[in-house]
């Protein structure tokens, strides 16, 4: 009684905090903007502060009392938004195996995401410009981001505008405390062996530059709706250097199609993960 209470009290706080930064940005926030700059500029500056700094601070406000809940399947954003779709689990001896492997099969190790290699991403997706190790933003599996990603960017010339691309987890049997791991231990347990590490996928691939995140209106890439081609993608890839040693299939839910994170995106899912042993290197 007291928790759907507190729930209802803060639906209203918070919608009482958005009504307010409505009015600010409204009636003071763009005047005082459109006053000092030319309307396109202003305009600009208004969306930035709305995408990126006024509706992600409500998002964050609003899941101090009401968590987000998704399945274990999917990877999620910053935000607790369930976003790409866990596809793929590699066995592998370690991560160096692993980023040898995917680097030979003509994947690229996408760069750590910070301030220098964030502009430059920027600077190559606005012009064009190729940027075959190109930063991606965080995902989370386990309440952590990433490990590990590997792209393989398209076009002539190549650039970040379109690119297939996987994010990597390692999955840590014995450090492991999010709730959600219990459900990869035991779908993945007749793979879990000594000296092998499992590392759980989520491969997408980018096909238009420009789209919009239903969640924020922030600027994204738009994906191709089926995920499961982007996971045999990458395993074609190792395939074609005799890499895999053996590929297995698990279920870990229903086919279905669900609403992504862009306008306009209906991402289809066949339920499976694919799970590829690779052999000795």
């Amino acid at each position: 009684m007291i928790s759907s209470a507190l729930r209802i009290l803060w639906r209203i706080f918070v919608g009482c905090v958005a009504v307010g930064l409505a009015v600010v940005t409204t009636f003071s926030f763009y005047p005082y903007l459109d006053n000092h700059m030319p309307a396109f500029v202003a305009f600009a500056l208004l969306y930035v502060f709305g995408a990126y700094v006024g509706v992600p601070f409500l998002v964050r406000l609003w899941q101090l009392v009401i968590k987000p809940t998704h399945l274990p399947i999917y990877a999620t954003s910053s935000d607790g938004w369930s976003s790409d779709p866990v596809n793929i689990a590699i066995i592998c001896r370690s991560k160096s195996q692993l980023i040898k492997m995917m680097k030979k099969a003509g994947w690229y190790q996408a760069d750590p995401n910070n301030l220098v290699t964030g502009l430059r991403f920027v600077y190559a997706y606005v012009f064009g410009l190729s940027y075959p190790n190109a930063p991606f933003s965080a995902l989370y599996l386990f309440g952590r981001k990433h490990d590990i990603g590997f792209q393989i960017q398209t076009g002539n010339p190549a650039t970040p505008r379109h690119r297939h691309h996987v994010r990597f987890w390692q999955l840590d049997t014995e450090q492991e405390t999010h709730a959600h791991h219990g459900f990869w231990q035991a779908a993945l347990s007749l793979f879990a062996r000594k000296r092998k590490q499992i590392w759980i996928g989520a491969a997408t691939h980018d096909i238009t530059p420009f789209a919009f995140r239903a969640q924020n209106l922030q600027v994204t890439h738009g994906i191709d709706p089926d995920t499961n081609r982007e996971r045999d993608f990458i395993i074609e890839t190792l395939e074609k250097r005799h890499f895999i040693k053996r590929v297995e299939t698990i279920t870990t839910g229903e086919p279905l199609q669900f609403r992504g994170q862009t306008f306009g995106t209906r991402i289809v899912v066949d339920g499976k993960l694919k799970v590829v042993e690779l052999k000795k290197s």
